[in-house]
């Protein structure tokens, strides 16, 4: 038996997952997901040949660390630049540049995910509905009540609402997880038989309900078959998350092909995502939580701006203070 502390991260998404790298060098880690995939909102799917990242569309790397921590992914082809076309579709304005490179992962967004899942403990399709203290420790419970382990810590890595919901009433985090607001999204995914004839590959909206469409296949290491990714406005999503979903979808149709031109509705793929958290509206006050008496912590990327970058911080801040509170 290993002397370390043990140690239960919710939630492997970027944040989930660079805790685990992180503390295994002085923690026993296991990742629980409650879905079958990995990387969170850095998410692709793949069905009948088509591949949709209708997650998290890119990254940039703006900090030093960061860049460190790509490094050996970028050398390996495990992420990749993307460079595409750019419009803007809501007014006759030059679409905003890119200044700073923009990332993705290959060959879909999980990929970085999958690369970082490789030598670490990872149960997927495993939801933790409970916590209850037992002992020293925590038992972790799933909704049918069945004992998914007991750990020395948790630590939770879902949007902040999720994990205000299952840590106990005793974690001192709570207030700063009640002051974390995020904000929904639709993604909208279309897959075509043939190409579509477009002079972008990516394109601002900014007209409601759309904000973004891009061209998925424009991305490096995608299949072939022609994707197309909409995604609407965080406001006008927060607006609409309960309508029938039958409806939404036949409305962002409709609004793709006003704004295109494409014949939206007669691809040979249509489904629609619904994102309750997307995006952080307001972040938490501190880059992340952690509460020594009760063993528990949490990050991710409602601890900043919402973004890539801002789960591997959040992770990386947590990490650090975790490693100074066990090893003195």
């Amino acid at each position: 038996m290993s002397g370390k502390p043990s140690v239960a991260i919710i939630g492997a998404g970027l944040s989930g997952l660079r805790l685990a790298q992180r503390l295994t060098p002085f923690m026993q880690v296991t990742v629980f997901e409650k879905s079958r995939g990995l990387g969170g909102r850095m998410s692709t799917r793949r069905t009948d040949g088509f591949a949709f990242d209708h997650g998290a569309q890119y990254f940039t790397a703006r900090s030093a660390d960061f860049e460190a921590f790509l490094r050996p992914y970028l050398e390996n082809g495990t992420v990749q630049m993307w460079a595409p076309r750019l419009a803007q579709l809501s007014s006759a304005e030059a679409p905003p540049r890119w200044t700073a490179p923009r990332y993705v992962a290959t060959p879909g967004m999980t990929g970085l995910a999958k690369a970082m899942a490789a030598e670490l403990t990872v149960h997927r399709a495993v939801q933790v509905d409970r916590l209850v203290r037992s002992g020293h420790q925590w038992q972790m419970l799933d909704a049918e009540e069945n004992d998914l382990g007991r750990f020395d810590w948790v630590i939770s890595t879902a949007p902040s609402l999720q994990t205000a919901r299952l840590m106990p009433p005793a974690f001192a985090g709570h207030p700063s997880l009640e002051a974390a607001v995020m904000q929904g999204c639709y993604s909208l995914m279309l897959g075509f038989d043939t190409p579509q004839m477009l002079n972008w590959d990516a394109a601002w909206v900014g007209q409601d309900p759309l904000a973004w469409i891009a061209v998925n296949t424009s991305k490096p290491g995608r299949p072939a078959q022609h994707c197309i990714v909409a995604q609407t406005s965080n406001r006008w999503a927060d607006t609409n998350l309960e309508r029938d979903q039958d409806t939404v979808r036949a409305e962002l149709i409709s609004a793709v092909e006003a704004v295109t031109g494409l014949a939206a509705s007669t691809a040979a793929y249509i489904s629609l995502h619904r994102w309750r958290y997307a995006s952080v509206a307001t972040p938490s006050a501190t880059p992340f939580l952690i509460d020594p008496d009760n063993r528990l912590a949490a990050a991710g990327d409602w601890c900043g701006a919402g973004k890539v970058e801002a789960a591997f911080d959040s992770a990386s801040a947590l990490a650090e203070a975790l490693e100074i509170t066990l090893t003195g």
